[in-house]
C-alpha cells in the first residue's frame, strides 16, 4: 500500500466505513421494499415546480390531486420551501419532471454520513467510536425511513438533515462561509432549522478563537463579513419567491393548504400542543396475537423510535454538572437544550405531527445539532458505551423492521 493511500485511509477510514455501512443497510431495506433510488418518484412536487419555473411560470399550471398543493388566487403552488427545487433545477433542464430524485437523495445521505463521521472522529479522537456514533445517527434513529424514498415530504427532510450535519462540520472547521451557506440551504428545506443559527455561531466563534491568539468579535465581523453573503442571497430569494407567489415574504404556502384553510385553528395553535405533546409518549399496544400495533400517523414514544435520544439526554445532563474538554463554550450547554425544547414546543403546536410515516419524522430535524452536543458531552465510561451499543442495535432493528413493514403495508 502506497504512502498516499495509507494517508488517505488514516484520514478518512471512519467516513468510508460509515458510508459503506449505511449504504449497505439502505440496499438491504430496498431489497425488501422495492424502494430503489433509480425508480421514478411518484410524488415529484419539487421537480414539477422546477419544470414550471423553466417554463416561465411560478404556479404548477394545474392541480395534482395526490400532491399536497397550496391553492391561492385560483392557482396551484407547491406548499413547501423552495430549496429542493433549486437543487433539481439543472436536472429539470434535461429530465423535465422526471429528475433523478432518488439518486440525489442518496448522494446527500452519503455526504451527510461522511461529514458526521469526520466530525465524530475529530471530536472523539477514536475511529471506531466515530463509526459507531455515525451509524447510530443514521440507522438507529428512524432516518432510514425518510431516506428510502424521495417523495416530496421526505426529500426535503433528507436534504435538511444532511445539510445541517455539513453546516456543523464546517463550523467546527471554522469555515464560516460554507457553514452558514449550508445552514441557509437547510432553512430553505425546513424553515424551523432557523432556530439553530445561534448553535452554529457559538461553535464557529469558539473554533476561530482557538486559532487566534488575540481574538476580537468585532474584528471577526469586519474581516469575515462576506460569510453572510450566501445566507443573505438565499434568504432574499426565498422571500422574493414568497412575495411573488403569496404576497408575503414569510409565506411558503402551507397556510393555503386546504387542510389548514378548513381548520378554525389554522396551521399553528396552542390548542394543538395540548393534543400533540402526549403523543410523543404514546406506546404501541399489543393485539390479541401478541403483535404490537404501531401507528403510521402523527407520532409515538420518541425514545422507542429514536433510542439515540437516551444517550443524548444523558450527555446534556452531564454537560450541566461536568466541564468537558471538548465543550465549545458554556453558552452552548444552555442554548442547545433550550432551542431543542423550543423546537419541540413549536412542533407540537402544529396541526399534525406528520402524516404517513414510521416514527417521529419531524423530530429528525433537530438530531444533527443534538448529535454535536452528544459528541462533546458524552460520558467516557464503559457503562455508557455498553448501554449505547444495546440501544443502537435495538434502534436499528426497530428502524429497519418498521420501515420495511410500513412500506409493505403490514402496519
Amino acid at each position: 500500500m502506497s504512502a498516499r493511500v495509507k494517508c488517505f485511509w488514516k484520514s478518512y477510514a471512519a467516513s468510508v466505513t460509515a458510508c459503506l455501512s449505511v449504504l449497505a443497510v439502505l440496499f438491504a431495506a430496498a431489497m425488501f421494499t422495492g424502494k430503489w433510488f433509480f425508480l421514478k418518484n411518484g410524488y415529484p412536487s419539487f421537480a414539477l415546480q422546477a419544470e414550471s419555473w423553466l417554463q416561465g411560470r411560478l404556479d404548477l399550471g394545474q392541480d395534482y390531486p395526490w400532491l399536497e398543493l397550496a391553492i391561492y388566487d385560483g392557482k396551484y403552488f407547491v406548499s413547501f420551501p423552495p430549496f429542493p427545487s433549486y437543487v433539481l433545477l439543472p436536472f429539470a433542464v434535461f429530465f423535465g419532471a422526471d429528475t433523478p430524485d432518488g439518486l440525489i437523495s442518496l448522494v446527500f445521505t452519503a455526504a451527510g454520513v461522511w461529514a458526521a463521521a469526520r466530525l465524530a472522529g475529530e471530536i472523539l479522537k477514536d475511529r471506531r467510536e466515530a463509526i459507531f456514533w455515525t451509524m447510530f445517527l443514521y440507522l438507529g434513529t428512524g432516518y432510514l425511513f425518510i431516506s428510502l424514498t424521495p417523495a416530496v415530504w421526505f426529500f426535503a427532510q433528507v436534504l435538511c438533515f444532511n445539510l445541517s450535519v455539513l453546516s456543523i462540520l464546517y463550523a467546527y472547521h471554522a469555515r464560516g462561509g460554507k457553514s452558514l451557506l449550508c445552514w441557509a440551504c437547510a432553512v430553505g428545506c425546513r424553515p424551523m432549522v432557523i432556530l439553530f443559527l445561534p448553535v452554529l455561531l457559538i461553535i464557529l466563534i469558539h473554533r476561530v478563537r482557538q486559532r487566534q491568539e488575540a481574538f476580537s468579535l468585532l474584528r471577526l465581523i469586519r474581516d469575515k463579513w462576506y460569510w453572510a453573503l450566501g445566507p443573505v442571497i438565499l434568504g432574499g430569494s426565498y422571500m422574493l419567491l414568497n412575495w411573488l407567489r403569496f404576497g408575503s415574504i414569510l409565506e411558503f404556502g402551507h397556510n393555503y393548504l386546504p387542510e389548514f384553510t378548513r381548520s378554525p385553528e389554522g396551521q399553528f395553535s396552542f390548542h394543538y400542543f395540548l393534543d400533540n405533546f402526549p403523543l410523543l409518549f404514546r406506546l404501541p399496544a399489543p393485539d390479541s396475537t401478541g403483535r404490537f400495533q404501531f401507528v403510521t400517523f402523527d407520532t409515538m414514544l420518541f425514545c422507542l423510535i429514536d433510542p439515540m435520544s437516551i444517550p443524548i439526554i444523558v450527555s446534556v445532563f452531564c454537560a450541566f454538572i461536568l466541564k468537558k474538554q471538548n465543550d465549545p463554550g458554556r453558552k452552548l450547554r444552555v442554548i442547545l437544550p433550550v432551542l431543542s425544547l423550543l423546537y419541540i414546543f413549536i412542533l407540537c403546536s402544529h396541526r399534525t405531527l406528520g402524516g404517513w410515516q414510521f416514527g417521529n419524522r419531524y423530530l429528525k430535524d433537530v438530531l444533527p445539532f443534538l448529535f454535536f452536543g452528544l459528541l462533546c458531552w458524552m460520558p467516557r465510561k464503559g457503562w455508557f458505551r455498553s448501554a449505547s451499543a444495546v440501544l443502537f442495535f435495538f434502534g436499528t432493528a426497530i428502524s429497519l423492521i418498521g420501515t420495511v413493514a410500513t412500506f409493505n403495508g403490514w402496519i
